[in-house]
Parts: structure tokens; C-alpha cells; sequence
């Protein structure tokens, strides 16, 4: 069996659903965010190379780009006000994050979805946007 790490990102609609492999479970699912958007993402994190676009969804064959996409995501997803703009900042603040940043924050966003839903990762993305200053508080 190969240790080749294959993550998978679903779309329905205008959410996303993460899954470590095709027919795993959910990491976590129903992100507001699109294809588009996280096309734009993998554009700005210069990780094209690692990314496979299907008619569904996306291949994504590193797991820190993985954990990146995600942490992207749950950050982007919860804003009511989306703009280019905002979603270029966001992938600026992600790409200057080092690994054990990544790694806290893809463990939080876990944890807290697990715990509460899709509602309770609000303030785990205000709180990273306002860290990094993508919002004023």
C-alpha cells in the first residue's frame, strides 16, 4: 500500500467537503467556498503541480497544501462581505504561515467542527482574520 498522500475536495453547489482520500469520511464539509476561489488559492500558494482538477472536485496530493486549502477555506467560507480582495489577503496570510502555524490551526478547525457544526468555526475564522489583520476587529 502506497503512503502517497491523496486528499480530495468535493463541491456541491457553493460548498466544499475535504476528505482524506475519495471514499473516506468527511474532515469537514459544507465550506462556503468555491472552485474558483480555491483555484485562485492554489494560484497564489504556486502549488498548481500538486493539484488535480476533476468535473467534481479536486485532487490535492500533498498534505500540507491540504491542510493549507482547508485552513483557506474555513477562514474564507464565514465571511458575509467575500471579495477578491479579502480572498488574496487570506491566501497571502496562509502562504507566509510555517508548518506548526498550519498544523494549529488546521487541528482547531477540526475540533471545533467536530464539536459544534459549521456554526461554531465562525469564531475560529474571526479570531485567525483578525490575528493576521485581514479584519479590523
Amino acid at each position: 500500500m502506497s503512503s502517497e498522500f491523496m486528499g480530495f475536495i468535493l463541491f456541491r453547489g457553493d460548498r466544499a467537503y475535504f476528505k482524506r482520500g475519495a471514499l473516506g469520511a468527511n474532515d469537514i464539509g459544507k465550506l462556503k467556498v468555491t472552485k474558483s476561489d480555491l483555484l485562485d488559492a492554489v494560484k497564489q500558494l504556486d502549488a498548481l503541480g500538486k493539484v488535480k482538477e476533476t468535473k467534481s472536485g479536486l485532487w490535492v496530493y500533498d498534505e500540507d497544501l491540504y491542510k493549507r486549502l482547508l485552513v483557506f477555506s474555513a477562514l474564507y467560507g464565514p465571511l458575509r462581505a467575500k471579495s477578491p480582495l479579502k480572498a488574496l489577503k487570506l491566501a497571502l496570510v496562509v502562504r507566509r504561515m510555517d508548518g506548526y502555524t498550519i498544523h494549529f490551526w488546521y487541528t482547531e478547525t477540526l475540533e471545533k467542527y467536530r464539536r459544534g457544526g459549521i456554526r461554531a468555526l465562525g469564531r475560529v475564522s474571526r479570531a485567525a482574520r483578525i490575528l493576521y489583520g485581514v479584519e479590523r476587529k
